[in-house]
């Protein structure tokens, strides 16, 4: 096996696997995407013809199709009797038709569901807000769209079947990158989460010889302040940084046993269409169809024209990570590189996600008795009832080594969970699982098939871009271009910064003595700075340097 001394993953949003993959030519046979088989259809919307999928894309969307649980049972549209249904996903037309139409989605199963439904929606607009986009959920990237992950895909491992680890939203899908849990979540719930994170199990099962580091590379509010534990002492803060630190560890040797690199969730200042608003620049590069949206009217005649879109900026910190890593090849030879979606937002993938996987909690929990039973089969809300053992949709996963033979397809269903598997089997071997989900989880090192690394690779230097900063925008200034209000896709993660700058003012940080911004956007902004040079001052202290 492989020596590897680094982990790096990047986990970009809301992308499935077809979406993103699906149509690229992979000469391997085993490469599942669209272009062999099918077909690959969605029964239309009030029955209405079956739509196809095709490489039609737009890297901009007039709507951000839903995620939520609801809408994603919707989408995996489960068939079977109850305790052995199996999704067929059969409902991606219909879950963003429901979400133009200002609908909301199914909420309720069993034999009384339809009725349930029907008078949950009754209090939905009487017209619709925007007929007939259902069918752009099967409209997948032509490999042009995506030069650098389909060449990486190409060039290295890409997994076929790595699904997000439950059919529902962002927060609790990165929770299993984490935690190998969500803590019972399905959705987003914005609070502090406690569970035992593989940061903290590698920070234990280190040793004062071999210490088992880890960083945190951001350029906003990152999702992963969700676990405090992580940043509640100067050690821990120490180890976050914005995200063009990056390269500066890679090229100077100093990357730690794990990095994980979130992208900048914050939404543009303006859709596509429309003209940037002076004085701030769009920074976000997390791909997330919220941050790539125009507006319905001016969707039709969208052509992809702008190269400085979200959508773009993603596939350049795509190109930007891995091109500091093959710039140093001694470290690249011990480093393995993981690109990932955190979930499939919503876009069509033709692959059934499996049944009957693990649930984190505890093995031995009683199941439900007949009458809770019999309840359920009339009438249950399926967020309530939802118990772990369904993993989500697909989502693109390509595995990025030197020591990575060339075109290799893996098969192996995997989740999230494979990345606390993969560093606990690499790390800290004898270490317990974190749960049941990272104990079934096959690790990913194992695509890591050669004796001596690679000098063929690929050279994707023309693709890298700006590397943002730590936002450097005057945040503070009172005529700041920033709308009241974040957009709703961006809002969980600005109320989450609040609870992060009372939390750090409770504690005397002194970043944060200055009183916030007026505006939500602002704020967020602020406490992303303010976080940053904590950070910095507490790394300066420990080193004995001045802060």
């Amino acid at each position: 096996m492989a020596v590897v001394d680094h982990v790096i993953v990047l986990a970009l949003e809301n992308r499935s696997f077809d979406h993103m993959l699906g149509f690229v030519e992979h000469p391997n046979p085993k490469f599942d995407g669209l272009t062999r088989g099918g077909p690959h259809t969605n029964p239309g919307w009030d029955s209405a013809a079956p739509v196809t999928a095709e490489p039609r894309a737009k890297t901009a969307l007039p709507i951000d199709p839903d995620h939520s649980h609801d809408a994603v049972m919707e989408q995996l549209a489960l068939r079977g009797t109850a305790g052995a249904a199996s999704p067929t996903n059969q409902g991606f037309v219909m879950s963003l038709e429901r979400k133009g139409r200002g609908l909301s989605p199914p909420t309720y199963g069993g034999a009384l569901g339809p009725l349930l439904n029907w008078w949950h929606a009754r209090g939905g607009p009487t017209r619709p807000a925007a007929a007939g986009l259902g069918p752009l959920a099967m409209l997948c990237q032509p490999p042009a769209h995506v030069p650098v992950l389909s060449r990486l895909a190409l060039e290295f491992a890409v997994c076929t079947r790595w699904f997000c680890s439950l059919p529902g939203e962002t927060w609790p899908n990165r929770n299993f990158l984490h935690a190998a849990t969500s803590d019972g979540e399905v959705d987003i719930d914005l609070r502090a989460y406690t569970n035992r994170t593989i940061f903290e199990l590698l920070e234990e099962e280190g040793t004062t010889d071999h210490a088992r580091t880890w960083h945190i590379y951001h350029d906003d509010t990152p999702q992963v302040w969700a676990f405090r534990r992580l940043w509640d002492t100067p050690e821990r803060h120490a180890n976050w940084f914005p995200a063009s630190a990056f390269a500066d560890h890679v090229a100077a040797g100093k990357l730690p046993a794990y990095s994980f690199i979130e992208p900048n969730h914050r939404p543009p200042l303006h859709t596509l269409d429309h003209d940037p608003i002076i004085g701030a620049p769009d920074v976000s590069n997390n791909q997330h169809p919220g941050n790539n949206q125009v507006d319905a009217g001016g969707y039709p005649a969208f052509a992809d024209a702008s190269p400085d879109s979200d959508f773009s900026r993603g596939e350049a910190l795509i190109a930007g990570v891995y091109q500091a890593l093959r710039a140093n090849p001694a470290l690249f030879a011990r480093s393995v590189l993981l690109i990932t979606y955190d979930e499939h937002g919503g876009l069509y993938d033709h692959v059934p996600p499996p049944v009957g996987v693990p649930s984190p909690a505890d093995a031995g929990t009683q199941g439900p008795g007949w009458a809770a039973r019999l309840q359920h089969s009339l009438c249950h809300r399926k967020a309530e009832t939802f118990d772990f053992t369904l993993l989500g949709p697909r989502v693109p996963a390509v595995i990025v080594s030197p020591l990575v033979a060339a075109g290799t397809v893996d098969a192996r269903v995997r989740d999230h969970a494979a990345v606390p598997a993969t560093l606990r089997a690499l790390f800290a071997p004898h270490a317990r699982p974190l749960t049941r989900r990272d104990e079934w989880a096959t690790p990913f090192h194992s695509v890591l098939t050669l004796a001596e690394p690679r000098t063929d690779l690929p050279d994707l230097s023309g693709y890298v871009g700006a590397t943002p900063g730590a936002t450097g925008l005057n945040v503070t200034a009172p005529d700041a271009p920033y709308p009241a209000e974040a957009p709703s896709h961006y809002r969980d993660f600005a109320r989450q910064a609040e609870l992060v700058w009372r939390h750090l003012a409770h504690v005397g940080e002194p970043e944060v003595s200055q009183p916030p911004a007026s505006t939500q956007p602002q704020r967020a902004v602020q406490i992303t700075e303010a976080f940053a040079a904590a950070a910095h001052r507490h790394r300066s202290v420990a080193a004995g340097d001045q802060p």
